[in-house]
């Protein structure tokens, strides 16, 4: 029997022209790579050093003094948001590191490499390994715009998972319509579902991704793009309203309070105005001056002449796009819509504080625009031509303006990101936390009485959450909080643990009893007048006593709250914080058969000494 030897194929060389265009492909890869790689370090560098700020010491108390999977703690009502996988988040990182931003940095990095990485699969998905993709990667990866949520970490909890949600979801919905493989509705409609936990924008981005995915059919030459995009994508888009009406039932069902109290409606529109502001600005690279609001964080304002400069640009892009490219108007409607609308949700749930102005000055808001900026560029610069002629490749010299154009724009955009790190640096949050940990692991074990931080610190707006109990609730090595202590003390301006004294006040008029004073009998109180009558507040009460044994006392001021404190025998000082208002303390003995007598005191503030 013969044996044939299998005929043998030679492999098809690579023409000269196919080569080139792999090596160019490889070389936008890895230049896209770099970019990534090159953006990330500039942003771990934003955060390194930093410290909780603000809200940020809110979102660590929730997470200290709830269990990490109680409902209570996850669907918890935050000023009105949504935000259990937020809440999540937060509490993964205080258990690995409590009160320790090392943690919240490196939360904050990873997340932004997520972001980065699927912009950069985004852009690809549209444009393809050419040149032409690495200008919108560019932008979408240094452009201002999510400077402010990026480096406050409790609006990043919020903002980079809405980013990196709305960019895979937008990446699913055209590769479903392009390709009708399911798996792409199964990922999307996952990535939307995980967004939902995050953020209550999450609701621009089903919209945003049924219009992409439309415009790029229309692009790609499909005549009836509305119908193949609801024919092929209709997986997603059902599970899209699904996952957005179950978000609904638990938002309504676990909100107790509203959203956002009814704002004025000219601030609202005032937001919406200052916010196309601040996108005039963002096509130049900026907004590139950061002030910063001590107690507020850095915003950057922008000057008339910038946004007018940016204005007019996008101006001439639009008209120039619109009479040279099929579809290029529905691409502007779907870009200007999706902003005006996530300025309209920034502004209904700012509006009551009257903050239009100042609002999208933080660059806290623009997670969707920063995929739906790079996202809008990469469609006007492959959209059909007009007049029917199939577009051409551009001449190798016909990407030198666009090269150099986005040279600047990151050479102002990280000029922008340098000035922000500069306004970050004066804020003293680290400082104060670190000064006040260390003088707490000192402070021996008699108790403390609760205070405010600073306002440049945590702002006063914040109240309760300003109190240094719940801002030191992670530290484990610390003395306790009461509302009592035998030896006063208070946290300066600079952290440190001083003594402190209280400020006179109405003192107790002297008793009728010599050598006593004012006594609360065994089993029985007392009213202790004062020299003059308080209002309503939180007062300090120093007491001077003696009592035959050790027991515990109960003091009230007026009709106030009682506060039970112990008491030793023989003479001794307490200090107490007590609410309320009134002429007199009520002392009752809270241990049977203990004997005490008032001799002496005042009531006031507390200062240091």
């Amino acid at each position: 029997m013969a044996v044939t030897t299998p005929e043998r194929t030679e492999p098809v060389e690579a023409t000269p022209q196919t080569a080139r265009r792999s090596a160019l492909a490889r070389w936008v890869r890895a230049a896209a790579v770099l970019m990534v790689l090159t953006q990330v370090v500039v942003r771990w560098r934003l955060v390194t050093g930093r410290e909780y700020y603000g809200d940020d010491l809110r979102v660590l108390y929730l997470a200290d003094t709830h269990s990490l999977f109680d409902p209570s703690y996850l669907f918890y009502d935050y000023d009105g948001h949504f935000m259990p996988g937020g809440f999540l988040l937060a509490g993964v990182v205080e258990r690995l590191a409590p009160l320790d931003w090392s943690g919240a940095a490196a939360s904050l990095v990873v997340m932004q490499l997520l972001a980065s990485l699927a912009l950069l699969r985004l852009l690809r998905v549209l444009l393809g390994d050419r040149p032409l993709m690495l200008a919108p990667l560019a932008f979408g990866l240094f452009s201002p715009l999510t400077l402010g949520s990026f480096t406050w970490w409790a609006s990043a909890l919020n903002n980079m998972p809405l980013q990196i949600g709305a960019t895979v979801f937008v990446t699913e919905a055209i590769l479903l319509v392009r390709t009708g493989a399911r798996r792409h509705a199964v990922l999307g409609t996952a990535a939307l579902a995980l967004t939902y936990l995050f953020y209550i924008k999450t609701v621009l981005v089903p919209p945003l991704g049924f219009a992409v995915a439309v415009l790029v059919l229309m692009r790609e030459g499909h005549r009836r793009s509305l119908f193949v995009a609801l024919r092929r994508g209709w997986v997603l888009w059902l599970g899209a309203f699904v996952v957005t009406a179950a978000w609904a039932l638990a938002y309504l069902g676990t909100r107790t309070e509203e959203a956002a109290e009814r704002g004025d409606v000219d601030d609202v529109l005032l937001t919406i105005r200052t916010g196309f502001r601040v996108m005039g600005a963002a096509v130049l690279g900026g907004p590139s001056d950061w002030v910063n609001s001590r107690p507020g964080s850095p915003y950057a304002p922008v000057e008339l002449r910038t946004a007018v400069i940016g204005g007019l640009l996008v101006l001439a892009v639009f008209l120039w796009t619109c009479v040279r490219h099929r579809g290029a108007l529905l691409v502007w409607a779907v870009l200007v819509v999706e902003i005006a609308a996530g300025l309209f949700l920034a502004g209904v749930g700012r509006g009551s504080l009257g903050l239009g102005a100042f609002t999208p000055l933080a660059c806290r808001y623009y997670a969707v625009e920063a995929v739906l900026l790079p996202l809008t560029a990469a469609l006007l610069l492959t959209l059909p031509n007009r007049s029917g002629t199939r577009r051409t490749a551009w001449p190798w010299w016909a990407g030198l303006p666009v090269a150099a154009a986005t040279v600047a724009f990151v050479a102002v955009a990280l000029t922008s990101t340098a000035d922000l790190l500069r306004a970050w640096q004066v804020d003293r949050t680290g400082a104060w936390l670190e000064t006040a940990r260390d003088s707490l692991a000192a402070a021996g074990p008699a108790p403390l009485l609760d205070q405010t931080a600073p306002a440049d610190v945590v702002p006063p707006l914040a109240y309760p959450n300003n109190l240094v109990s719940r801002l030191f609730s992670p530290f484990p090595d610390r003395a306790e909080f009461e509302d009592w202590t035998w030896d006063l003390r208070l946290f300066d301006e600079s952290g440190r643990l001083v003594p402190a004294q209280v400020v006179p006040g109405p003192a107790v008029i002297e008793g009728p009893v010599p050598g006593c004073g004012w006594p609360a009998a065994p089993d029985a109180g007392s009213t202790v007048p004062l020299q003059g009558p308080l209002p309503a507040s939180d007062w300090t009460a120093r007491l001077d006593y003696t009592a035959d044994r050790d027991g515990e006392i109960s003091v009230a001021l007026g009709s106030g709250d009682a506060v039970r404190a112990p008491v030793r025998q023989g003479t001794g000082t307490l200090y107490l914080r007590l609410p309320g208002e009134g002429a007199s303390l009520q002392v009752t003995t809270a241990t049977a058969g203990l004997g005490v007598c008032v001799r002496s005191g005042l009531v006031g503030d507390v200062a240091p000494i």
